[in-house]
């Protein structure tokens, strides 16, 4: 049989069974056969649940999916504060998310918590799945989806996949910034890029993608670059270098204020 209870908090609830225990002098209410919750443009349904009347916090685990206008989570523990409208996913969770203006993305994160009024995301460590064969691994991660802004802060890779799921290209920082709608980015300290040829060091990198590659990407404030093919090799050091791809192959590189400049040649 399933009831179907109200609660004074706008929204609508229903579980098979319920029951009550008193904890710290407080009445918790117990869905220990599963529960459904529904609020608005959001729905809930998890195998557990708790529900604490005082706080207004609902604590659900095993198999939670939280539908939440086009957006869908799936963990096995997550924290619901009606009071400010905030999640919590402390352990690891599956996120497929439409981002405004510009389609949906895919997360696997850790210890989360997501803001429902600002549609601000937070994780703690999250891989992210920008397009279909780029990913973002990163730390300290807030995705802001009002503005269309990723932020990443902690040890930070963008990796570019072939159709075999092998790495074409890689980009590593300490911050990154990322704008959703223009698909540019920003990539701060200690940045480095690598590929098949062979690696650009250096602090400041200015980045746009296009379709499932990077289309442009503009070192600056001390670039050191060695490229090397079969025994020919290139080695350079200058103040600031433009780079432009056509289907993840370098074919222009600009270089300004070059400080050292070595080539290496096979011989004949």
């Amino acid at each position: 049989m399933i009831f179907v209870i109200y609660f004074l908090f706008n929204f609508e609830l229903k579980a098979p069974t319920t029951e009550f225990i008193n904890r710290n002098g407080e009445r918790i209410t117990l869905f220990p056969l599963g529960v459904e919750i529904y609020e608005k443009e959001i729905k809930v349904l998890a195998n557990y649940a708790e529900f604490s009347p005082q706080a207004k916090i609902f604590f659900l685990r095993d198999s939670v999916k939280i539908f939440m206008d086009k957006d869908t989570c799936y963990t096995n523990l997550a924290i619901y504060n009606l009071k400010i409208k905030n999640w919590q996913m402390p352990e690891r969770f599956f996120l497929i998310a439409n981002l405004k203006d510009k389609g949906k993305i895919t997360i696997l994160g850790e210890n989360s918590r997501y803001d429902l009024e600002k549609e601000v995301l937070f994780l703690e460590k999250g891989e992210i799945k920008l397009k279909e064969r780029v990913k973002l691994f990163g730390r300290n991660i807030k995705i802001d989806n009002k503005n269309n802004f990723l932020y990443s802060y902690l040890e930070t890779k963008i990796m570019n996949y072939d159709e075999k799921e092998e790495i074409i290209n890689s980009l590593s920082c300490d911050t990154l910034f990322y704008d959703f709608k223009n698909d540019t980015g920003l990539a701060i300290g200690n940045v480095k890029y690598v590929d098949s040829l062979g690696e650009v060091k250096g602090e400041l990198v200015s980045f746009i993608l296009q379709e499932e590659m990077i289309k442009e990407a503009t070192f600056q404030n001390r670039v050191f670059l060695s490229f090397q093919k079969e025994d020919n090799k290139i080695e350079l050091e200058c103040k600031k270098i433009k780079f432009r791809f056509d289907k993840n192959d370098l074919k222009v590189a600009y270089g300004e204020e070059i400080l050292l400049g070595k080539t290496y040649l096979k011989k004949k």
